[in-house]
């Protein structure tokens, strides 16, 4: 089971820690709402950042946002998935899974407007990661990205993990027959149909806002990958697959063999020390300050 709890009181703590956000704006963009950070530097590089399934950007990725912005000159850009958080949408549903794919190109040119000397970075978390692999894989980019970090990668039943249970519900229950009904009409019945349920905690529910419960299949297929091995072997950017050690939904072992195995030669994979499912999002900025600078001192050699 997902330690819910526990990630609530580090969200607490962290905040208290970090104090009042500052430096940091909101916006929307053709009906998606994002949350802008910036370092008091200036910004040499932007990370557009996803979040996982059924949560929104107030998830605790605002503790993300600051610390990393804290350690370099980056502007962080939190999004909201639309039909999530406050961009626009019915809750957990989309017309289409290409409509959220394409929200990210979006934000990619919104960024670029604001930021037009800056490289551009994409994070994902959980089912976050999942639907980036698919924006890389079965859509068609429209700008140019120079580095992709996957972390705690959601990558779906078609990747055949062993889930790990203790005895409690899985968080995602799924109702196979819309999927299976989708897929033989090639998208033309069901894709409304919510079908997937994730159960959160009545303790998260009372504490965070926001949160969706169902997913339509249309909504579930934009985030989840249909091929994991053939997409992340054909991934065509520098990447990072980033596992938590501890993460109670996969085992790691088996994450890291199936990412080395199958990963395209610019795919690293790493693990993350003493982290969970969720508070690995804590705990990821110094990989990343670590990869970006390394990515800008490279960029400077060559120049």
């Amino acid at each position: 089971m997902i330690d819910f709890s526990g990630y609530i009181d580090k969200v607490t703590y962290y905040a208290r820690i970090l104090g009042k956000e500052t430096n940091c704006t909101v916006g929307n963009v053709e009906g998606l709402s994002y949350k802008l950070y910036r370092s008091v530097e200036q910004v040499r590089g932007i990370v557009v950042a996803y979040h996982g399934g059924g949560v929104n950007s107030q998830a605790g990725y605002g503790i993300f946002a600051q610390k990393l912005c804290m350690m370099a000159p980056l502007a962080v850009c939190l999004v909201d998935i639309r039909g999530h958080g406050q961009s626009d949408g019915a809750r957990g549903t989309v017309d289409s899974p290409e409509r959220i794919w394409s929200d990210v190109d979006i934000m990619l040119q919104e960024m670029k407007r604001l930021f037009p000397l800056a490289r551009l970075y994409l994070f994902g978390h959980s089912s976050g990661a999942g639907m980036l692999l698919n924006y890389f894989t079965r859509h068609c980019p429209q700008h140019k990205v120079d580095g992709l970090f996957m972390l705690a990668c959601e990558l779906g039943p078609f990747a055949n993990f062993k889930r790990l249970h203790d005895g409690s519900p899985p968080f995602a229950e799924i109702n196979q027959w819309p999927f299976i009904i989708n897929a033989l009409s090639r998208g033309l019945f069901c894709g409304q149909t919510l079908a997937v349920k994730l159960h959160f905690s009545e303790e998260v529910l009372a504490s965070m806002n926001g949160f969706v419960e169902r997913y339509s299949v249309n909504m579930a297929n934009a985030l989840t990958p249909r091929y994991p091995d053939k997409q992340l072997a054909v991934l065509p950017l520098p990447a990072h697959f980033l596992i938590a050690e501890k993460d109670e939904l996969f085992s790691p072992t088996e994450m890291e063999e199936f990412a080395t195995r199958y990963g395209s030669p610019s795919l690293k994979v790493s693990v993350l020390p003493e982290c969970s499912h969720l508070d690995c999002v804590f705990a990821v900025a110094p990989y990343l300050y670590k990869n970006l600078t390394q990515d800008w001192s490279n960029l400077r050699e060559t120049e």
